[in-house]
């Protein structure tokens, strides 16, 4: 299973690692309904929706549950039209109305998937919890981390096909990417450690549209500052600040010839690795310390078991959304 947050932090449920989240995949707004459908062959939808009182009317004669409790009493109907069968639950949890929809073909009513996955609906919605107020920017930030660190593992795919095509600019840009987030995660990681606090700094794992951005230099004078890296470290990274942004812009004005395209890429390979290694001590830091990310016992070094990787490997396909890169998930049917 994994956890579902809805984007504004105002719910969580957990579903089967095989199921997608079908808005961002489809391109649909992220509101209600929040639909899921697994990652192959989906002949089924799920929807949740989570409505304020102010947003849709709630229903008088439904029992007024709490906010942060799970196994809620639903109420189940069933509907039937133009060829589709939809199980339907609704709730009502503090001045919030919640719906779901189990939608399918009604000729396959009787398939062993569908009879299958009705069983998982039923388990996923017997975890849902309306948050309360004060538990909502909690539930964001972690489910943001969790994206970081996806998003930083999918990166690799990235930067491997580029380099099995010799795309050097390619690689280059995605390697300071890397950087860019081992750097970010670093500096949150030394702000717990001198803080010990588990806080999570989200303001330098995550930028949404609107916020103020904080840009790469920055990053890197930041990181100087608290102490991540040293002087030589910082000044190499300044330098290839600098001749990526001749490759890119001005590689046609310019001088510059295509066989330093290598010679950058190697650069910044080199100076990856040695921050990626320093990044892996502060985790190291943190777990003996018992401070911060890794302060609950989670050692780095541990090799994630079979639901850990399938997790992953879920999360790298939510961030790639394109078959070439999607891993294989199958439910266990």
């Amino acid at each position: 299973m994994k956890i579902f947050t809805e984007p504004r932090g105002k719910f969580t449920v957990k579903i089967p690692t095989e199921w997608r989240y079908a808005n961002v995949a489809a391109n649909y707004e992220e509101k209600s309904p929040f639909s899921f459908q697994t990652y192959e062959n989906p002949n089924w939808a799920f929807q949740i929706s989570c409505y304020s009182n102010s947003e849709k009317w709630q229903n008088k004669n439904l029992p007024i549950q709490n906010y942060d409790t799970s196994n809620l009493d639903f109420i189940e109907l069933r509907n039937y039209g133009d060829g589709f069968s939809m199980h339907i639950w609704g709730a009502s949890v503090a001045d919030h109305t919640i719906m779901a929809k189990f939608i399918y073909d009604t000729a396959k009513e009787n398939d062993k998937e569908i009879v299958f996955e009705l069983e998982r609906i039923k388990e996923a919605l017997s975890t849902f919890q309306l948050l309360s107020p004060d538990k909502t920017k909690l539930a964001c930030d972690l489910d943001k981390y969790e994206k970081f660190m996806a998003s930083l593992v999918a990166s690799f795919d990235l930067k491997n096909e580029a380099l099995e095509n010799k795309s050097f600019i390619e690689f280059s840009v995605i390697v300071a990417n890397q950087i860019d987030a081992y750097l970010r995660l670093s500096i949150v990681m030394t702000d717990q450690l001198k803080n010990k606090s588990n806080d999570l700094n989200i303001r330098y794992l995550y930028q949404s549209p609107t916020d103020k951005p904080l840009m790469e230099k920055k990053i890197y004078s930041l990181a100087k500052e608290k102490e991540v890296i040293d002087q030589e470290v910082y000044e190499e990274l300044e330098s290839l600040y600098l001749e990526r942004n001749k490759m890119i812009h001005r590689y046609i004005i310019s001088e510059f010839r295509t066989r330093e395209l290598i010679e950058i890429a190697y650069r910044y390979e080199c100076i990856c690795e040695d921050i990626r290694l320093n990044t892996r001590d502060i985790e190291d830091l943190q777990f003996d310390r018992k401070i911060g990310i890794y302060g609950k016992g989670q050692n780095p070094h541990e090799e994630p078991d079979d639901v850990a990787m399938k997790f992953l490997r879920s999360q790298i396909n939510d961030k790639h959304l394109m078959k070439e890169f999607e891993r294989n998930i199958t439910s266990p049917k």
